[in-house]
């Protein structure tokens, strides 16, 4: 047919005319054409490949043609075949189960490539294959017909041996040793319907990115593979009936042979616009712990919701198992619902990425009663599917799974594995099987899915060395040594490599109890870097840290917890657990707190260290005062470096440092150093032997070309350092470049508690608009002092060879923190506050010296609110580090401490209603003259919420709130529009005050569209 046309010329053999001679064909079922019009031609009821060129009158048997039978020099009834570059022809041979090769110019036999033993469905057999398709690597992949699959087999394995005899006139070839294929499509033997079955697959071809198409001749459909992809998708299916072949043509469409409906199909190649492309984030590296790991005791819930059973996206119902890929998404076991559940990070809904939701079942798209998991770094799962007795191999984004361990039944066979709830897959994807019901602990290496091997127990129910008592869960270390939580035992026993009994490494034999060198049956196991082993105790609700070699646990996380089967560490350290019967996830994070009170100056202790910030690493930079040095603290380790300040004793070169206070790191490892003795900034490169001076370094002195005693800096995007110079009362700028001399921005008139004035400022911080933020120590306040305000006057006179700088009308700032010169540990108080940051929305957050707290103030709050408080001992320094966790350094505690950031669950948040618009009044307006009481009660004088003592006031917000000013009970009332029941919105004591959160006799009140009120406080002669 020529291209366009539906009249088709007879090229090869003659119409309705079978025969023999070599310009007949007899039931054709295969060509393949080569770019200059020469067909191959696979003639089956002739038993013969015809070579044949358009405009020939016949062909040349280049295949076969000695009829049908097993000999080489022979082919069976074949219904597929392909010529590679080289012109050699394979061929499919269906009744002899069997692909042969004819090399190019050998007509004589063909050489065994695939199949030859007999029809069946082992690895060394084909069943009827159809179609076969040869690779540039010569792969060859062959469609199993009969057995619903494809098989590839590779080339070079098979050792062929020629035997020529003459008997009979005839000379007979015979092959030793055919290789064995693999299956990469298809289910074998199992036809289907499903995404990864096939139902009598017939033809096969590729296209030029190597993914793989078929024919599924029952299923009426075209399947495509991606190479490694574990199910088909179909591209092509609907009105075809009984479809046989197919290719492509020269512009990409898909041309089928629909065969029972004798015709040829074409379905066009279409290429959608190219849709934006999600790139995966990067892997995230699991931080190591420190050695002096704690973990904090208030939990957070990270998936599921606490005794609430279901099966929607953020419920769960009796989960087993957790674990975390790459980027930190977990996995959850949601055993009773037959499913896992991926919830990303931050996230409280999950999505189902294997078994489907409430459906129990034994296909590979369903799970029955999962219990454990482990999940590759890439995502890919390896399920322990219990109730089913086997486990799956399954990739997020697979519609199912694949056995790669037992799936053959319950049982005590290595073909079997019983009922178990653990499982470990080593970085070689050996999966270890802890079987519970067997008592033993059985490997399956990984691409034998046939059978394990025993590598602990085995020997029944016991207590002795060699035997193991319901074992759970397991953890192989990098010796395949294996870590066993035997937990009929109440014990851990380690197997060594090729060992035939263990030993117990923690727990008592047989022994139950709540003792801290007891465990009651114990489940779940995890190691850390420092081989410290994690036991989940099961009925103490706890989990155990076993140091090597101690003979008693510590117990580092335990909660009111309800049946808690699995526990994991995530990425960052945190412990991770399965609190099965509360139907949650919770998670106790991490904390490194340094060693508290132990002064040193080795790399791992600190003398008073005084303020630390990050690299973009994630590396601590510490200032440890009293050692005069830096020192730098690679994520997660405990062990510092010095990196700037060499001289332990202090000194005044450039190599040393003299009681530094202060530093801040660029993200690329630059530090800026507040040298505090030597009264100078250095800028410092991470190894370099000394650094750079870049403000001061004149002596302790009030000009500008000086800094006096100083305790806070901070440097700009642009580089330009700020300085708080706690002894001349005052902020100086330093631009970048400029060494010579500061100019004044906040303060610079001398102590004092005015507007204009500083008194011991300590820390400093700039936001995008140039605005300072000034830790006024002295004053127990933060001060914002706006740039541009500011007249500069410059005054350079040579007097002694020294240049002055002075500067005029310096601006006054604001107070947006504390109380001022009003020290205390009420919420808008500070005592001596020292360092001062700023989160992503604005948020202020201030140490808080004398109350050893942190304080968390939201922009234009008259109050903070405390975020961090406990054990700490004169705490000055504050940062965030990347992940959002507040680090502090706890001075006089010597250590420096780390806060976890916890994102509660977002709880139901009450929207407030659209501010009313007020209603105009009518020209004719006149009032009921019927009154009626909407708060308080008549003559009926309270301080109760319905209540009211003497009310002198009465205003009303945007929203239709009422406030009232309840002048004897010395407070504000908020009523709700429609409701008696009020609540007290300002002056909480019920009784006369003068603190700031006291009101005494209140006599007025304005309230503005927000909410925000002005109150006249009559006897503290003031309004608020």
């Amino acid at each position: 047919f020529t291209l366009g046309s539906n009249a088709g010329v007879t090229i090869a053999g003659s119409s309705g005319s079978a025969g023999n001679s070599r310009s007949q064909l007899y039931n054709p079922s295969k060509i393949f054409v080569s770019p200059n019009q020469t067909m191959y031609i696979l003639d089956t009821t002739n038993y013969r490949v015809l070579k044949w060129t358009v405009g020939d009158t016949l062909g040349y048997v280049v295949a076969g043609g000695n009829g049908n039978g097993g000999a080489f020099t022979q082919i069976g009834v074949s219904y597929g075949i392909f010529v590679d570059a080289q012109y050699n022809i394979y061929i499919s041979e269906q009744s002899n189960h069997r692909v042969t090769k004819w090399l190019n110019g050998n007509t004589t036999a063909g050489v065994l490539v695939a199949g030859g033993n007999g029809a069946g469905s082992t690895a060394d057999k084909l069943n009827s294959p159809w179609g076969v398709y040869v690779n540039v690597n010569g792969t060859i992949f062959v469609v199993d017909c009969g057995n619903h699959r494809v098989q590839t087999w590779n080339p070079g394995n098979k050792t062929f041996i020629f035997i020529a005899c003459y008997l009979m006139s005839e000379t007979y070839y015979h092959t030793k040793g055919a290789s064995v294929g693999s299956t990469v499509a298809g289910s074998t033997s199992n036809p289907g319907s499903w995404s990864y079955q096939f139902n009598s697959p017939t033809s096969i071809t590729f296209d030029p990115y190597g993914y793989m198409y078929v024919v599924d001749y029952n299923n009426a459909r075209i399947q495509r593979w991606y190479p490694g992809a574990s199910y088909g998708t179909t591209v092509a299916s609907g009105t075809m009936n009984l479809p046989i072949g197919l290719t492509f043509d020269r512009l990409g469409n898909l041309v089928i042979a629909d065969t029972s409906n004798q015709r040829i199909i074409s379905y066009s190649l279409v290429c959608p616009v190219s849709t934006t492309t999600t790139i995966a984030p990067p892997m995230l590296t699991t931080t190591p712990l420190c050695s002096t790991s704690v973990w904090n005791q208030t939990i957070s819930i990270i998936a599921g919701s606490t005794s609430n059973t279901g099966s929607t996206s953020t419920s769960l119902y009796n989960p087993y198992d957790i674990d975390f890929d790459g980027y930190n998404n977990l996995y959850v076991v949601d055993c009773y619902n037959h499913r896992i559940q991926r919830f990303q990070p931050g996230s409280l809904t999950g999505s189902t990425v294997a078994g489907v939701t409430g459906s129990a079942g034994s296909s590979r798209s369903q799970l029955y009663y999962p219990t454990s998991i482990s999940v590759t770094k890439n995502e890919t799962m390896f399920i322990m599917d219990t109730s089913n007795y086997r486990v799956l191999r399954w990739t997020v984004g697979d519609t199912l799974g694949y056995v790669v361990a037992g799936g053959n039944g319950n049982g005590g066979a290595f073909t079997q594995i019983g009922a178990s709830y653990a499982l470990f897959v080593d970085a070689q994807y050996n999966i270890y099987i802890s079987e519970q019901s067997n008592h033993r602990v059985t490997k399956w290496l990984n691409g034998n899915t046939t059978a394990g091997v025993l590598v602990a127990g085995g020997n029944g129910a016991g207590s002795t060395p060699d035997k193991l008592n319901s074992p759970w869960g397991i953890y192989v270390d990098n010796t395949s040594g294996i870590y066993i939580v035997d937990r009929g035992n109440h014990r851990v026993q380690y197997w060594s490599y090729g060992a035939s009994f263990g030993s117990t490494v923690a727990g008592s034999t047989g022994v139950s109890g709540p003792w801290s060198y007891q465990f009651n049956s114990p489940t779940s196991i995890t190691l850390d870097s420092y081989g410290y082993l994690y036991i989940m105790d099961f009925n103490n609700q706890r989990v155990q840290k076993w140091l090597p070699g101690a003979n008693f646990g510590v117990t580092v996380a335990t909660t009111n917890m309800n049946n808690p089967y699995g526990m994991t560490m995530n990425p960052f350290g945190n412990i991770v657990v399965a609190d099965s019967s509360y139907q949650r996830i919770i998670s106790f994070a991490l904390m490194c707190p340094g060693s508290i009170s132990a002064v040193g100056s080795t790399s791992t202790l600190l003398s008073s260290p005084y303020d630390m910030d990050f690299d973009e690493y994630g590396n601590l930079y510490v200032v440890d005062f009293n050692n005069h040095r830096i020192q730098k603290y690679p994520l997660g380790i405990p062990t510092g470096t010095t990196v700037a300040g060499y001289s332990i004793g202090g000194g005044s070169s450039r190599a040393e440092l003299y009681y530094p206070s202060a530093i801040a790191v660029k993200p690329n490892g630059t530090m800026f150093i507040l040298d505090r003795s030597n009264f100078r900034v250095l800028q410092w490169q991470t190894g370099d032997t000394l650094g750079y001076v870049v403000a001061g370094g004149n002596g302790n002195g009030g000009a500008f070309t000086q800094i006096g005693v100083s305790y806070g800096i901070f440097v700009d995007a642009q580089y330009n350092i700020y300085i708080s110079e706690q002894s001349n009362h005052r902020v100086t700028k330093w631009l970048n470049g400029n060494t010579t001399a500061g100019v004044l921005v906040a303060g610079g008139n001398g102590a004092g508690s005015t507007a204009d004035k500083l008194n011991s400022p300590w820390g400093v911080y700039v936001n995008v608009n140039g605005t300072i933020f000034v830790v006024d120590c002295g004053n127990h306040r933060v001060q914002t002092w706006n740039p541009g305000n500011k007249t500069f006057i410059f005054i350079a006179c040579y007097l002694m060879s020294e240049t002055y700088y002075h500067t005029k009308g310096a601006s006054v700032g604001s107070t947006v923190a504390g109380s001022t010169s009003n020290p205390g540990s009420w919420s808008y108080q500070f005592n001596s506050p020292t360092s001062i940051t700023f989160d992503p929305y604005g948020y202020m957050y201030v140490v808080d010296y004398n109350n050893a707290r942190i304080q968390r103030w939201y922009p234009g709050a008259s109050y903070g609110t405390t975020v961090a408080s406990g054990t700490m001992n004169l705490p000055i320094g504050l940062r965030f580090d990347r992940l959002g966790n507040l680090v502090v350094a706890d001075t006089s505690n010597q250590r420096i401490i780390s806060y976890s950031l916890v994102c509660p669950a977002s709880t139901t948040t009450t929207i407030s209603p659209t501010p009313q618009s007020r209603i105009p009044l009518c020209s004719t307006a006149v009032w009921n003259a019927t009154a009626t009481t909407v708060a308080g009660a008549i003559s009926s004088a309270g301080s109760t919420s319905t209540l009211l003592s003497s009310p002198y006031d009465v205003q009303f917000d945007g929203y239709g709130y009422m406030y009232v000013v309840d002048y004897n009970n010395h407070r504000i009332q908020r009523f709700q529009s429609g409701s008696n029941v009020g609540t007290t919105v300002a002056g909480f004591n019920l009784a006369s005050g003068s603190g700031r959160s006291e009101l005494y006799n209140p006599s007025a009140i304005y309230v503005d569209s927000t909410g925000a009120m002005y109150i006249l406080d009559t006897y503290n002669y003031r309004v608020l």
